[in-house]
């Protein structure tokens, strides 16, 4: 069985993925400005809008990351899309923690009563360093990790955030 080789759309979309993996949101502004498919998905349904919210900025960073994800819902971006563990955008800023991501996810009109397939609302990943209640306590999250450790994720997937996936793309 021979690969399909990709589609322009394709490896644009690809070049979307990546530079947000990379934290070049001006790139990835620059793309969606251009007409890239915005509501594109992975394999494991992971959306643009998830890997922004997914992603882990510094001080400096924060607000092209804010820019960013405006730049995707005045374009479009399904907000309350979910991916294969039917987490959606709130659900990973909550991994992410970043409540000034949770609050403009929320004021244009992010649900939080989606359950994932934890039946978690968004909400109880906020605080996962503070786990003081038994329920909590029994479900393991890594931060960081939050969609790069899912296991539904196909090998070329699950290492999306690596250099190994971004060469692969990019080449």
């Amino acid at each position: 069985m021979t690969e399909q080789a990709p589609t322009g759309n394709q490896l644009v979309t690809d070049k979307l993925f990546a530079a947000i993996a990379r934290k070049k949101f001006k790139l990835a502004s620059i793309l969606i400005e251009g007409g890239v498919k915005i509501n594109a998905k992975l394999s494991s349904g992971i959306t643009p809008i998830m890997a922004v919210c997914d992603s882990i900025v510094d001080e400096d960073q924060r607000h092209k990351k804010k820019k960013l994800l405006l730049c995707l819902l005045d374009n479009g971006a399904k907000i309350n899309a979910v991916d294969k563990s039917r987490r959606s955008a709130l659900h990973y800023a909550c991994i992410c923690g970043d409540t000034s991501i949770i609050q403009l996810l929320k004021s244009r009109g992010a649900k939080s009563n989606i359950r994932d397939l934890n039946e978690q609302y968004p909400e109880f990943y906020l605080d996962c360093e503070n786990l003081t209640s038994p329920r909590r306590r029994s479900f393991s999250l890594t931060r960081r990790d939050s969609i790069a450790s899912m296991m539904n994720i196909p090998t070329a997937y699950r290492t999306w955030d690596s250099r190994e996936f971004l060469d692969s793309i990019l080449e």
